[in-house]
């Protein structure tokens, strides 16, 4: 069986500012006094303050002007080199063991898997977003699921409701425009190469705020 190997690709192919932003603070998060890797703990602590950095020009966007647009661009630029750095480090430590990979924060790169009907996705969280209106979503990784479709519907459910999805690639996403002071229901399922799709189990979520 052939080593899992760390997604070293944060270019805005793969991450948009706010995405790479989050993936920072998650990798910072999971590093920190990970067992695992030791000795990353001063790349955590630099990838916290570059993800701090880029936060904040992005916090300050709306009124920006081409030489913030410029100063934002070089903050990516230097989160997406540590992130590239440190994961080939936790690729090195790791061994290619997918357990200690993904117990660091960082993504992997995922083979075509085989025809069949994926497993249900389990340990779906939702918390509160950083943005007014947004919701945060986690879950666990499935395997062969090449990507994930996320539905949500206002709580509690009538038979006029209608679930919005929305996909995506990692094993998170963050919902935004939604309705202060309104809960939702929240589903996940992964997408392969069978159709049918096995939802995790139904999530209230708190009060957005």
């Amino acid at each position: 069986m052939g080593k899992t190997k760390v997604s070293i690709d944060f270019s805005t192919h793969n991450y948009s500012d706010k995405e790479l932003a989050v993936q920072g603070q998650t990798v910072s998060e999971n590093l920190t006094d990970n067992l695992n890797f030791p000795t990353l703990k001063d790349a955590a602590t630099a990838i916290k303050a570059a993800s701090d950095i880029l936060y904040g020009y992005l916090a300050n966007m709306a009124t920006g002007n081409k030489q913030l647009t410029a100063e934002k661009n070089v903050a990516r630029t230097n989160l997406e080199n540590l992130l590239s750095t440190t994961a080939l480090k936790v690729q090195d430590i790791s061994g290619g063991d997918e357990v200690k990979i993904l117990s660091s924060g960082f993504e992997i790169n995922r083979k075509p898997g085989p025809v069949g009907i994926l497993d249900q996705v389990m340990n779906v969280q939702v918390k509160l977003g950083k943005t007014a209106g947004s919701l945060d979503v986690t879950w666990d990784v499935v395997n062969h699921a090449y990507s994930y479709e996320v539905r949500f519907t206002k709580n509690p459910k009538t038979d006029a409701s209608v679930y919005i999805s929305i996909t995506s690639t990692k094993r998170k996403v963050t919902i935004e425009n939604l309705t202060p002071g309104q809960t939702y229901i929240v589903q996940v399922a992964g997408i392969g190469s069978d159709p049918k799709r096995v939802w995790s189990v139904e999530v209230i979520t708190c009060y957005v705020s």
